[in-house]
């Protein structure tokens, strides 16, 4: 039986004294992950709870997916029918726009971490006790952008497109901007004649300039659409070729699960190749994946199906 069980509460952090409070742990103690953070909804219609799973790690005898409690209780639905349902891998919505998970589904909005001010004892959060819960929410909302992006509309990537051509105009290179749409939709820059060995200076140390380009576009694309929209922006299929590589790397481990039948953890990777990997077996007939670890140390892990 699993040790996680799975705690709620008004707010994330009152789920997390509840569990406090059931193990006699203090956070350090305690592992944990967030499912749901809870919303207040409107003049107290559509409230929901905040939702976690947690178990001692005194008890852990090694990783194991959080999730398992949570699928052997599940809670009530929600009480407003047009919402959808959450997704416990992480992204949602706030107001500037829509927030996706590692496998690209919407989810309910979030709110900024809260410390509730009036709990008193000693399961109370300490500052630095709700810095760390606040991290750990935090963390996920850094690399919500390019989710979003890999699912950008048609008319947010031709908008896009016409934002890159401009750029890439007066930084003088020479260049086509090419749109791929599916799974991962994308602008890649495609350099002409020697303007392509140049086209490594917009890439950067591990596509540290990319990401820096990819957010300038957003901005300027943002305010054009007159709402906060990104795409994905790729330079000499960078970005293509390391989603290859992954998805390489994912049936490698499918077939490594299928052979000993026992799960298997890949490295901890950014929530835009956590869901190449979800993508890549999303069909497969004998694995499953799912995402466990908060970040920056989150990581998927391959298990046989219905195991």
């Amino acid at each position: 039986m699993s040790a996680y069980k799975e705690f709620t509460g008004k707010t994330v952090e009152e789920a997390i004294r509840a569990a406090r409070e059931e193990f006699g742990v203090d956070l350090g103690g305690l592992d944990f992950e967030i499912l749901t953070p809870g919303s207040r909804g409107v003049r107290g219609m559509g409230a929901e709870p905040a939702r976690i799973v947690a178990a001692p790690r005194s008890a852990l005898g090694g990783a194991a997916p959080k999730r398992e409690a949570a699928a052997a209780t599940p809670l009530p639905p929600p009480a407003r029918e047009d919402r959808g349902p959450a997704d416990d891998r992480g992204p949602r919505r706030d107001d500037r726009g829509p927030r996706r998970d590692d496998r690209g589904n919407r989810g309910r909005p979030e709110r900024p971490p809260r410390v509730d001010d009036r709990a008193q004892g000693p399961s109370a959060l300490s500052a630095d006790e709700a810095a760390e819960v606040a991290a750990a929410r935090g963390s996920i909302a850094a690399e919500r952008a390019d989710l979003e992006a890999a699912e950008a509309s048609p008319e947010a990537l031709a908008a896009g497109r016409e934002i890159l051509e401009e750029l890439m105009r007066h930084l003088g290179f020479d260049v086509r901007i090419e749109v791929e749409a599916g799974d991962t939709s994308r602008l890649n820059v495609v350099g002409n004649g020697d303007t392509r060995d140049a086209l490594g200076a917009l890439i950067g140390r591990k596509g540290e300039r990319l990401s820096a380009l990819q957010h300038l576009v957003n901005l300027m694309l943002s305010r054009r659409m007159g709402e906060w929209t990104r795409v994905l922006v790729d330079v000499e299929d960078y970005r293509g070729r390391r989603e290859r590589q992954l998805r390489d790397i994912a049936n490698r481990a499918a077939a490594r699960v299928q052979e000993t039948g026992k799960m298997l953890q890949l490295e901890p990777m950014p929530a835009l190749e956590r869901r190449w990997i979800h993508l890549a077996l999303r069909d497969h007939a004998d694995v499953a994946t799912q995402s466990i670890g908060e970040e920056p140390n989150r990581r998927i892990v391959v298990l046989p199906r219905g195991g």
